[in-house]
């Protein structure tokens, strides 16, 4: 029973661990945070309590595309950075997002800010603002609302993206001819 214990202790030792390892970066991401570079937000974040949750809560301050931020720290669940004189933390949850730290930091962050010229007025305004609305591109709706969660939305081809408003409550933003065409809360 003790041995069994034991093994038990250390399987929770070893998992709460993981969490904390540092992440091996590619050589480029690497020298960013060495060297305090500045970065832009590549798409719309929600900041609460100086946490953003990878799977795009839409709660608490919104963080817009193309503000600048430093990276300040890189562990094996979540980015560290500095924004506006605070410290916030993207916390990744893999399992949702499908993707690992360092693929989270290419899609989130970037030497260059994203060009909105590319979108129309309507759509510069909403990714602005962190909105979504009826005709706008999916590209546009990546740039406002970030990724949408993979484990409910399993492919940006799909005609149906869901993002989470909070723990427990979702959206769907329908999509015709590439465009929003409805949004169901």
């Amino acid at each position: 029973m003790i041995h069994k214990i034991k093994l038990i202790g250390l399987a929770i030792v070893a998992m709460v661990m993981s969490g904390c390892a540092t992440v091996q970066l590619p050589a480029e991401q690497q020298t960013m945070i060495d060297n305090n570079t500045t970065l832009y937000t590549q798409v719309g974040m929600w900041t609460e309590k100086g946490n953003v949750i990878a799977t795009n809560y839409k709660r608490g301050e919104h963080i817009p595309v193309n503000s600048a931020v430093q990276i300040s720290g890189v562990d094996a669940s979540a980015i560290t950075f500095n924004y506006d004189g605070r410290v916030i933390k993207l916390k990744n949850i893999d399992k949702f997002t499908k993707v690992d730290v360092p693929a989270l930091m290419t899609r989130s962050f970037a030497l260059k800010q994203v060009n909105l010229t590319q979108f129309s007025a309507l759509e510069t305004t909403a990714i602005e603002q962190g909105d979504v609305v009826v005709g706008m591109t999916k590209d546009a709706v990546i740039i406002s609302r970030g990724f949408p969660p993979a484990h409910r939305t399993a492919s940006l081809k799909l005609d149906s993206w869901r993002y989470w408003e909070n723990r427990f409550g979702t959206i769907v933003y329908e999509f015709e001819q590439g465009k929003v065409s409805k949004i169901i809360d």
